[in-house]
């Protein structure tokens, strides 16, 4: 300190103060000469929709935000943005006539002016407002799935997808949903899922109709897929009348994968059958081949230990 308190009084010192304070003095010049400037500038507003009754739903669906392309002092412009954004702000009540809120340019372009302290309001978008909105009642309808999701190797899907919430409410402007018995999701087209996943899936409704909520959560339940084998008896099939065809082994191996959870009481009723119309008397062996039928779609990797069997035919007197 002492060392500056001695500099600052040799003659550079001094002069390097004085430079020091007018170019503060200049700075702030140009700063307050910067903001008193006018500057054109877009502003993303948040729309808000505001005193509509409890009775009253909005049918269409109003934008988020309204893009406006003002001009106005910087100044201006800090004080009515510094600290949080913007908003342009609707009174239902002031705009509201037989089902439809509507607003014209030149009427969001005074809602924006007022929401940024009187600045020029260039344009707005959207640049106007149509919304129409009911005093009927909605109605709870079901939410059904529109999916076709295959999963990836070794995983297999477990039991119908959990959708949350089942159900939504469906509001109408007059008898747009009258034919309406449930409410379908976009579709969900999913190939190689791996695991469980969840998903926001939104809803869709006819037109002049809407659904609360709009969106729904959607689970997929994946599982790993465990090898088992069971013993199953051959079944003869196709044997005529005074005939019977026995088999060696007479019992074979089947293999198939299975989802982990049911691993231990998976008993499906598939059949491993010889049929009596394949033989082939002329070839050189007594060889037929077995045959598996009646096989759940949702088994994967289904196969026998051995495809043929050996055979030999009674004849009954």
């Amino acid at each position: 300190m002492a060392l500056v308190s001695r500099a600052a009084h040799t003659q550079r010192g001094k002069n390097i103060l004085t430079f020091g304070v007018f170019l503060l003095i200049s700075a702030v010049l140009w700063v307050v000469l910067s903001l008193n400037e006018e500057d054109q500038v877009d502003l993303r507003m948040t729309l808000k929709i505001e005193h509509v009754p409890d009775t009253v739903t909005i049918v269409s669906i109003p934008p988020e935000h309204v893009n406006v392309s003002l001009r106005a002092r910087r100044t201006d412009l800090l004080k009515s943005t510094l600290g949080r954004e913007p908003s342009l702000r609707v009174d239902w009540r002031a705009y509201r006539s037989r089902g439809l809120l509507s607003l014209s340019s030149s009427e969001l372009k005074t809602l924006a002016r007022n929401a940024v302290g009187g600045a020029t309001v260039l344009s707005v978008t959207p640049d106007s407002l149509h919304l129409l909105y009911t005093n009927s009642r909605g109605r709870q309808l079901p939410v059904v799935l529109d999916y076709k999701v295959t999963p990836g190797p070794q995983v297999a899907l477990v039991g119908r997808p959990t959708v949350k919430p089942d159900s939504a409410m469906v509001y109408a402007i007059g008898s747009a949903a009258s034919g309406l018995s449930a409410v379908a999701t976009e579709p969900i087209r999913i190939s190689g899922l791996g695991e469980t996943t969840t998903m926001r899936v939104r809803l869709t409704t006819p037109a002049r109709t809407r659904a609360f909520p709009d969106s729904v959560d959607v689970t997929f339940h994946v599982e790993p897929l465990i090898m088992k084998t069971r013993r199953v008896v051959i079944e003869p099939i196709g044997v005529p009348a005074g005939t019977k065809l026995i088999t060696f082994p007479a019992q074979v191996n089947v293999s198939y994968m299975v989802p982990a959870s049911v691993y231990k009481h998976s008993s499906p009723q598939f059949r491993v059958v010889a049929d009596y119309r394949t033989i082939d008397t002329s070839a050189p062996t007594r060889n037929m081949r077995l045959r598996l039928v009646d096989v759940d779609e949702n088994l994967q990797n289904v196969y026998l230990s051995a495809d043929s069997a050996e055979y030999i035919i009674e004849r009954q007197q």
